[in-house]
């Protein structure tokens, strides 16, 4: 019997220890480069208000972070997300499989990016808003596993290539173990094109103009076998730097 009450005391501890656990040491452990800020945290690793976060030189706002603990009868940890902030608004939710699968699920989003100010001058950015719905996305360290959604977008036109900016439809898939998006600008025939990403965030972006294409047999008396595109690669934390 001692022993067994020896063990339920310790189970009854860790117990309390782990559901008492802050978020903010949470953070502290996680965040080893410093790069998140906050103006205050609140509550514990599994239900906590963040105000005001930053990450980076990105502000993203407040945060609500609530764990379902449903999710576990599922072979998951599974958290109800909600960022609000001056340039992003999402919900949905976001958790890991028992297998180290990461997802996101019922994810509503919506980015209107600030122009940013440096020496006086507005710095340029190509997207200047953009919304999606995703039903769902899993990946593992391998890559896509399974991935759905659809967007809509807005292409600021920095070249004076198209005489407006362009609105696009997104959509996204897996295409093998690589994340796809695909955008055609509205009316069709202006832009195109997809943007294949990796396990390693390493993204390759084609971008084709079926208009462009045309000016350019016109003016070069060329007679091309494919239209031409843009091709560019990198890696994307560099691309949403640019939003």
């Amino acid at each position: 019997m001692k022993g067994r009450t020896v063990i339920l005391i310790l189970l009854v501890f860790f117990s309390v220890l782990i559901l008492s656990f802050p978020m903010r040491g949470l953070i502290s452990i996680l965040d080893d480069q410093n790069s998140i800020k906050t103006q205050s945290i609140e509550g514990f690793w599994w239900k906590s208000n963040l105000q005001e976060v930053v990450i980076g030189n990105r502000q993203l706002g407040d945060i609500y972070i609530n764990f379902l603990p449903s999710s576990l009868v599922q072979g998951k940890f599974e958290f109800y997300t909600e960022v609000s902030g001056k340039e992003i608004d999402l919900k949905g939710y976001i958790g890991t499989t028992f297998l180290g699968n990461v997802f996101f699920r019922e994810i509503h989003f919506y980015a209107n990016p600030i122009i940013q100010i440096q020496s006086g001058k507005p710095v340029f950015q190509n997207i200047s808003n953009i919304r999606a719905d995703v039903p769902y996305l899993y990946f593992n360290k391998d890559g896509c596993l399974r991935a759905k959604g659809k967007g809509t977008g807005e292409i600021v036109d920095m070249f004076g290539l198209f005489s407006r900016n362009l609105n696009i439809n997104i959509a996204m898939k897996c295409r093998a173990e690589l994340l796809e998006l695909s955008f055609e600008s509205l009316p069709q025939g202006l832009l195109e094109g997809e943007v294949l990403i990796d396990n390693n965030l390493e993204f390759k972006l084609e971008a084709r103009s079926k208009r462009l294409s045309s000016k350019i047999r016109e003016i070069s008396k060329l007679n091309f076998e494919k239209d031409p595109s843009l091709k560019v690669s990198g890696n994307l934390e560099d691309l949403l730097n640019n939003f």
